[in-house]
């Protein structure tokens, strides 16, 4: 298996914190189906390989919802 070496868990936060800023996502679902679109996207753009473990990365970016819920300013 191939580690792509561009793709962080730290930084895909980073830019998903932004995109979800943008697109004002509030609740859980819709955040992870960025996630999910977000995944697919890295793979067509090769930074992620199709043979990583592409299941446990969208569960390790959809588990930072409640960092990002924190700091919504809608409850």
């Amino acid at each position: 298996m191939t580690k792509f070496l561009t793709f962080d868990l730290n930084n895909a936060y980073s830019e998903l914190k932004q995109k979800a800023e943008l697109e004002a996502i509030t609740n859980k679902e819709a955040w992870n189906s960025m996630v999910d679109n977000y995944v697919v996207e890295k793979v067509d753009i090769g930074e992620l390989d199709p043979d990583q473990d592409l299941e446990q990365i969208k569960l390790d970016l959809k588990a930072k919802w409640p960092i990002y819920e924190e700091n919504l300013n809608i409850k």
